[in-house]
């Protein structure tokens, strides 16, 4: 499904980004291909289980290992020697998850998927020190992963993250953003961009959780907020703001009533 509201604000950052590339550098990729490189959205889609990775610290792990465990997960898609965008979205995701308030490891995982086919488990695991490693249980949670060029190509297909290499300049060019998966393994929301809020990634990870992870409070923040796919962005909905006042007046009046019908009457001894 292509969202032709998202592609300009995309494809301007990519722009951006090679444009503050050292002068001698002069990318081969035409301008006009820069529209294909926004986020091609997939949501309900399954993601393939048997795609061959090699974690952090060496591993060989398969897809199933990582997602559909019950739990909703952050997809983010980079390479770990990026020297501009990817760096940014790494860290603005680990701050505004730091916000969030829920448990990583139990609530959600992290995934990071490298789509420079050269990087090793040593690069992976030097990035993920230096913006997860803050302490055990949210390293814990985070797993940073490189694999061969076709089968994390066929991963970000599913999603419909498109990215190109441009030897010229030894970079790729890709969109930003995360893709949030449900517990089952399907593909849920898309937080598009950088400078992530993280009242949009609570309320996509509760989304995502079918609700096992949401409070009351979380409960009623959703009837506050609707998703808007084309900005992959949580936005206040003012008819919802009025619906959900209304429910919670219906249950203020309801839970008086109750308690007047149980109070003893004076005159009945």
């Amino acid at each position: 499904m292509k969202l032709s509201g998202a592609v300009p604000l995309l494809a301007a950052m990519v722009v951006a980004i090679l444009a503050a590339l050292p002068v001698r550098a002069q990318s081969t990729l035409p301008a006009e291909g820069f529209a294909g490189l926004a986020f091609d959205q997939h949501p309900g889609a399954v993601l393939p289980a048997d795609v061959r990775l090699v974690d952090d610290q060496g591993r060989s792990v398969s897809t199933a290992d990582l997602f559909g465990q019950g739990r909703p997960v952050v997809l983010v898609f980079d390479y770990f020697r990026c020297t501009t965008l990817c760096g940014l979205v790494l860290g603005d995701l680990s701050a505004a998850l730091a916000q969030v308030p829920l448990t990583p490891g139990r609530d959600y995982g992290v995934v990071a998927v490298s789509i420079d086919p050269r990087e090793t488990a040593r690069d992976a695991a030097a990035l993920k020190a230096r913006h997860f490693d803050r302490d055990p249980a949210f390293a814990g949670a985070v797993r940073f992963l490189v694999g061969a060029e076709d089968e994390v190509r066929r991963l970000a297909d599913t999603v419909g993250f498109p990215y190109r290499y441009d030897p010229m300049i030894e970079q790729f060019a890709h969109p930003a953003g995360v893709t949030l998966v449900s517990g089952s393994g399907r593909i849920s929301r898309y937080i598009l961009g950088i400078g992530y809020d993280p009242l949009d990634l609570r309320l996509g990870l509760i989304d995502a959780s079918r609700g096992t992870v949401a409070s009351v409070a979380d409960q009623l923040l959703l009837l506050c907020y609707a998703y808007d796919p084309a900005h992959g962005r949580y936005s206040l909905v003012i008819g919802n703001i009025v619906r959900a006042g209304g429910i919670l007046t219906v249950a203020a009046l309801g839970l008086l009533i109750f308690l007047a019908s149980r109070k003893p009457s004076g005159g009945a001894r």
